[in-house]
């Protein structure tokens, strides 16, 4: 079983690029990385940029709605939905941050964070 850390706000971030921007390293000239703020603020270990999902929204949305299509929501979507409707969470932006990568302290993030979930992987 794996785990994803799941992570949701709303009125932060004003487009897709300012959101990449807080989630994505960025790169020296000499193609050295410099973690991004989220990278701090979890303390993100074992970086896969594919394993990182993000949805934002026009407007506030129930996280199931925001989250629909997420990878292997069959086996965790529910259970945060229901995790962030006990917590009145209504988000225009989410991010799943999904195994290999590894938080040291996702609870650090200034993102609030819903909660971590197993998943099964596929076949």
């Amino acid at each position: 079983m794996s785990t994803v850390h799941v992570f949701a706000c709303s009125g932060r971030f004003a487009s897709w690029e300012v959101l990449q921007a807080y989630l994505a390293p960025a790169y020296t000239e000499d193609g050295d990385a410099v973690p991004s703020p989220f990278f701090l603020e979890t303390g993100l270990t074992q970086y896969e940029p594919a394993c990182i999902e993000s949805a934002l929204l026009a407007a506030p949305a129930p996280l199931a709605e925001l989250l629909d299509g997420a990878s292997y929501g069959d086996s965790w979507l529910a259970q945060a939905s229901a995790d962030a409707d006990g917590q009145k969470v209504l988000a225009d932006t989410a991010v799943c941050v999904f195994a290999p990568n590894q938080l040291a302290h996702p609870q650090r993030s200034s993102l609030h964070y819903v909660g971590s979930y197993h998943y099964e992987l596929d076949g």
